[in-house]
């Protein structure tokens, strides 16, 4: 995880808040922004090691990180 905020005013009423968003360093050199889920905003750090999850959304699956050994 390179940088990551929390976000306190959601974009719609749909997403709840808090919830971090962080720019992640994928293993093979690509960067990509997404939520950080199954830890709250206080347990997150720059450096953090995450992994990939996918949450179902209908036909597609959107992938978020999770702190590696956080409970799913």
């Amino acid at each position: 995880m390179l940088t990551y905020t929390v976000v306190y005013q959601p974009p719609s009423p749909a997403f709840a808040v808090p919830y971090v968003l962080a720019v992640i360093e994928l293993s093979e050199g690509p960067r990509m922004m997404a939520n950080v889920v199954d830890c709250s905003p206080e347990d997150v750090e720059v450096g953090t090691p995450v992994e990939v999850t996918f949450e179902p959304r209908g036909e597609l699956a959107i992938p978020q990180f999770r702190p590696i050994g956080s409970a799913r």
